[in-house]
């Protein structure tokens, strides 16, 4: 684009030095069919092209070939052309030439200049924005794992909660039975006694009526007679009804005292199973506490790690959607500040090798028109002799 817009603006140059020249010079497309005049009367100093025509003739057409210049060319024609001078159109298009060149350096180094920030930022910005992407990526991942972690722990929270829920309907349930259990228990041991110390009482008044148990409950052993079948005595006892222990009071007292001390025993037990469950229902109620706790508070900070790894997704998407124009705009940038035919540098040498060979030709047609202009002086005064003297 650069270089067509140079191109432009050199045929457009070409075209204008062409006009100049042909406006003052008086160059028409056909030749006319006018008389042929007189020899001039300056002729006698046109033989030849001065040696520094010829010499700004050879830098324009050396310069043309280097540069490719169709310009420079069209320049070294029109002063061939008029090459017995003057080379006033001819010096003012060079020097028109030379502002141009000098102009379209300006805006190349000022393009140049603009290339190089707008590089320079655009591929800063593409590393910034690439290790914005991995930043975001690196910490989307530490976010996922963590929140991973936490629904892992809450769902350990709540099935260990769940597990004490079932224990505690368990031990609640076997402590009903127990309970009921330890009840009966105290109440068929508080009802054998009762029952045996009442036959204990009935026994003890049938054998005080019929004396086998004196009021001061002591009594004399009983003799048997050697002739069992001569026994005509009354009714005797074969032992001892509180005799040790054997007697049936004995006896009864005995196992009353069983049932007493399993009384005891059970009313013991029940006391210290309900100790214990109690003691296990407040430590299930204490960890199911703090179980629930645990679970609600990492519930919640669950909801602010996904919060924070939904709002890093959209931020990574969005810096991956300026990545991209980034890379589209640096790449925008290629044709206009780095791709084609020819450097910046080449380009620039190029152009300062042609602006020198203008001038170099434009000093040399300068001082030929003012090695000329004497002459033309001297041949002006003659022709104004002549005359005179013909008058």
């Amino acid at each position: 684009e650069e270089r067509s817009k140079v191109r432009a603006g050199e045929q457009e140059a070409i075209k204008t030095a062409i006009a100049i020249l042909a406006k003052v010079t008086g160059v028409r497309t056909d030749a006319p069919s006018n008389p042929v005049p007189p020899p001039s009367p300056v002729a006698f100093i046109q033989v030849d092209a001065p040696k520094t025509v010829r010499r700004a003739l050879e830098l324009l057409r050396q310069e043309a070939r280097a540069a490719k210049s169709k310009v420079l060319e069209d320049l070294a024609e029109a002063v061939e052309r008029k090459k017995e001078g003057p080379f006033d159109s001819v010096i003012n298009a060079i020097e028109k030439m030379i502002f141009r060149l000098m102009d379209e350096q300006k805006q190349e180094d000022d393009h140049k200049n603009w290339c190089d920030l707008e590089l320079s930022k655009t591929n800063r910005s593409i590393i910034d924005k690439k290790a914005k992407l991995d930043e975001l990526a690196v910490k989307i991942e530490g976010h996922d794992g963590r929140a991973m972690s936490l629904a892992s722990d809450i769902e350990e929270a709540i099935g260990r909660v769940a597990d004490i829920d079932k224990h505690v309907q368990e031990a609640t349930e076997i402590r009903k039975v127990g309970k009921q259990e330890n009840a009966l228990a105290v109440k068929d041991a508080q009802d054998a006694q009762t029952a045996i110390t009442q036959a204990i009482a009935v026994l003890e008044d049938f054998y005080k009526s019929s004396g086998s148990i004196p009021a001061d409950f002591i009594q004399e052993p009983v003799k048997l007679p050697d002739e069992p079948s001569t026994w005509d005595s009354a009714y005797t006892h074969v032992a001892d009804p509180k005799a040790q222990p054997d007697g049936i009071v004995s006896v009864l007292e005995k196992v009353s005292a069983d049932f007493a001390q399993m009384e005891s025993e059970t009313k013991a037990q029940e006391e210290s199973d309900q100790e214990a469950f109690d003691a296990d229902m407040s430590d299930c109620e204490i960890n199911k506490a703090r179980l629930t706790k645990e679970a609600e508070m990492k519930q919640q900070e669950r909801q602010r790690v996904v919060q924070k790894k939904s709002d890093m997704e959209k931020e990574k998407k969005v810096v991956a959607q300026e990545h991209e124009a980034t890379k589209q705009y640096l790449s925008d940038l290629q044709p206009a500040c780095v791709e084609g035919s020819s450097t910046y540098e080449d380009r620039k040498a190029a152009r300062a090798d042609e602006i020198k060979a203008l001038t170099q030709a434009q000093d040399l047609l300068q001082n030929a028109f003012e090695e000329k202009a004497p002459a033309l002086q001297q041949v002006k005064r003659r022709g104004a002799l002549r005359g005179v003297l013909a008058a």
